[in-house]
């Protein structure tokens, strides 16, 4: 393999059994090393975000091609206010470069969560191996939900009524 940023020359030699030729000099560079980390560069939900669904994927976009074994439930998570985890898989498409994490299960209702991708040696890192500067982490809100009680708008028999037949069904909406 070459080194990084390193000046290389090759020409080329023809001999046809008398004579020898020198063809000219070629030379190229190689690119240097990528020591950038990864960046976030988009969340949904959105931090702060009011309303969220109870059933909402959360997921992140990224700046650059990452590694796929990196992306994972240790290092992405998505957290209740009580600091629990939340049970959840998680994916990584390469070509939108984008980590999706899908919860087992519904979300509670008027809840606050906290999502993070974690970063450091043991989290998340780009496609040359370069880690996650520093956590990234934000919050969201589910919306409120269903919180008007149930009535009930007719029955059968009518309140009150009287003669009613003794095979009658009653029955309430």
């Amino acid at each position: 393999s070459l080194s990084m940023e390193t000046v290389y020359e090759w020409d080329m030699e023809s001999y046809d059994g008398q004579n020898k030729t020198l063809g000219p000099v070629w030379n190229f560079i190689t690119a240097a090393a990528d020591i950038t980390p990864p960046t976030v560069t988009s969340v949904a939900p959105a931090n702060a975000a009011t309303g969220v669904s109870i059933n909402t994927t959360v997921s992140t976009i990224f700046n650059e091609a990452m590694d796929a074994t990196t992306i994972n439930g240790l290092t992405m998570e998505l957290r209740n206010p009580s600091n629990a985890l939340v049970t959840a898989t998680v994916s990584y498409n390469a070509a939108t470069r984008t980590a999706t994490l899908t919860p087992s299960s519904a979300l509670a209702n008027s809840t606050v969560y906290t999502a993070k991708v974690i970063a450091g040696s043991s989290g998340t890192k780009d496609a040359a191996g370069n880690a996650l500067a520093t956590d990234y982490s934000w919050s969201f809100t589910t919306e409120v939900g269903d919180i008007i009680p149930p009535t009930v708008s007719s029955v059968t028999p009518l309140n009150g009524a009287t003669g009613i037949s003794v095979s009658t069904t009653a029955s309430a909406t």
